[in-house]
């Protein structure tokens, strides 16, 4: 039992590390995907395409560093939430820290858009400014990243996490170390901001040799608003179920954001 305590808070741990932003990770802006040319993937994106109606398109600037921070929900907006920072920016995470993703670390490639969402919105397409919490309060805790994109790259982000949805099932990622990642369910448009995807996974952890592997089940939600992507997380380490991320805390921060920030 001590072993199995000792490995379901280090699949905790991991999940969050994986959730929090890649580092390092820079792909040149303007390069091919890969998931572009995988089997299906024009068909998923075509069947995803007349599914779902028709996003606008940012008009507004990009958000800037600065602005992005600007627009964290509160307890303005909230009572009773707390929001803290996670990491500094010079421990591997943190605001303004997350890059590009290599497609190459996930296996298969057409999962790649779901890894970037995984890894906390770091797309294949260069992000302009990124913001990294925790927020609790009396509904659960659970994390979020905020995106700012390239107003094109935004759209894209949204169709191409979409398209992947459509066909991915289980994953690898090559980075921290090899973990794996099943049952990936979508669960629907959250009806939130301009655009938006949910869905949920297992993350699966398991030492050499062991028959029993720990599985750490995560809700995500990913959502536009103009050209920000807004990437927000829960799981639960306890036991094997779900836990949702709380739909105060989309609704607070989405809203904020709907109104391009705080004015004092």
């Amino acid at each position: 039992m001590k072993n199995v305590a000792i490995r379901r808070w280090a699949v905790g741990a991991a999940g969050m590390v994986l959730g929090l932003g890649v580092v390092g990770c820079g792909v040149e802006k303007g390069g091919s995907s890969a998931a572009d040319h995988a089997p299906g993937a024009e068909i998923a994106a075509r069947t995803a395409s007349a599914a779902t109606p028709t996003p606008k398109s940012p008009t507004q600037r990009p958000l800037t560093q600065d602005q992005l921070e600007q627009t964290v929900v509160d307890e303005r907006d909230l009572p009773g939430l707390n929001v803290t920072k996670l990491g500094s920016g010079t421990d591997g995470f943190g605001d303004g820290t997350v890059s590009a993703l290599h497609e190459e670390a996930t296996r298969p490639v057409s999962c790649a858009p779901v890894s970037a969402a995984v890894s906390g919105g770091a797309s294949r397409h260069a992000p302009i400014g990124s913001v990294t919490r925790m927020a609790q309060s009396k509904d659960g805790t659970s994390t979020f990243h905020l995106v700012s994109y390239r107003a094109a790259d935004a759209v894209r982000v949204m169709d191409e996490l979409r398209s992947a949805l459509a066909t991915c099932t289980t994953y690898t990622v090559k980075w921290p170390t090899d973990t794996t990642f099943e049952d990936l369910q979508p669960t629907g448009d959250p009806h939130r901001g301009d655009e938006g995807v949910s869905f949920r996974l297992d993350l699966v952890s398991s030492s050499p040799g062991d028959d029993d592997p720990v599985r750490l089940l995560q809700s995500f939600q990913v959502i536009r608003s103009g050209s920000t992507v807004a990437v927000f997380s829960a799981f639960d380490t306890e036991a094997h179920r779900i836990e949702e991320v709380p739909a105060a805390l989309v609704k607070a921060q989405m809203k904020v954001l709907g109104t391009g920030g705080h004015r004092s």
